[in-house]
């Protein structure tokens, strides 16, 4: 009896389909038949070719429109989240950077831990730094912020700890940028492939050592304010803001829609974060009207 019941259990009911199509199996109740895995999106060649255009023309359209100049309009696309205030800032050449002297060490922090990861094979790396290189990363987060509320006191005039200074909210900033590609870039990875690299991002000391020589690299570059530095300074941090901003964008609609280990490829990655790069160039020019506007109706001079 037992037998007989764990068969009519596990056994289903075959239909042979007419005129000799395909059989259908049903089975029996309680028993469901799990779905096969979704299949990722396979982008056909010509949609990337269309986007490669796509973002060939906005960046030609970046540098030779008229109605102003390219530094100006960096300037716009990163006035949203920075101040910009002259006494803050560098000026290779005279002219000053789109981001202050902090932004700027951020995101060109960022952007060049972004292209170490990706130059070292760790760019797919799904795991956190190692728990040493999270302790010296919140250090040099820590760092940042107790020079920026120094700054903020002497500003308000306050009692503050020392004079600031634009090389040291660079330096500070600069490894608070690296914080953040450590552990925005492993994040964003465990929730976009099917298949993960379950390396970290920075596993220990001696990794995160080799970054080192880059970040004193940028250091210098942005410290000289030499005029032929200009264009790839503000490029680099500017790219860094986007690429940081876009990457916050996928993390948070991933999580949100539930869609998490989907891709198995940058092809099908591609036109994905291309949405994304555009939210994001969409979030930061109505950050930089709506503070023009603020500053209009408070009559306070713009920058």
């Amino acid at each position: 009896m037992a037998i007989e019941q764990e068969e009519q259990r596990t056994s289903g009911i075959t239909q042979l389909a007419p005129n000799g199509g395909r059989s259908i199996y049903t089975p029996p109740p309680g028993v469901s038949i799990p779905h096969a895995p979704r299949r990722p999106f396979a982008p056909p060649r010509w949609l990337l070719i269309v986007l490669v255009v796509g973002y060939g023309v906005a960046i030609l359209a970046l540098v030779v429109a008229p109605g102003g100049t390219f530094i100006e309009r960096l300037r716009a696309l990163d006035g949203g989240i920075c101040a910009q205030l002259p006494s803050h800032s560098f000026f290779p050449g005279g002219q000053q950077l789109p981001l202050c002297s902090r932004n700027t060490g951020i995101y060109l922090g960022f952007a060049l831990t972004f292209l170490f990861l990706l130059g070292s094979g760790r760019i797919r790396a799904s795991k956190l730094p190692g728990r040493t290189v999270m302790v010296v990363l919140g250090l040099a987060v820590l760092a940042m912020a107790v020079d920026g509320f120094n700054s903020l006191f002497l500003d308000l005039h306050l009692p503050h700890l020392y004079q600031p200074h634009n090389l040291l909210r660079l330096a500070t900033g600069l490894g608070t940028g690296t914080a953040m590609a450590a552990f925005l870039v492993p994040v964003a990875n465990s929730l976009l492939w099917r298949e993960d690299d379950t390396r970290s991002s920075f596993g220990a000391l001696r990794a995160l050592a080799w970054m080192l020589p880059l970040l004193v690299a940028g250091w210098l570059a942005v410290g000289s304010q030499v005029s032929w530095l200009l264009y790839p300074i503000a490029i680099l941090s500017s790219a860094g803001l986007l690429m940081a901003l876009s990457l916050v964008n996928l993390t948070f609609a991933l999580g949100a829609t539930n869609v998490i280990g989907y891709f198995r490829s940058w092809r099908q990655v591609f036109p994905v974060f291309t949405i994304f790069i555009i939210l994001a160039v969409i979030e930061l020019m109505a950050l930089f009207y709506l503070k023009q506007t603020v500053l209009h109706l408070l009559g306070a001079p713009l920058p």
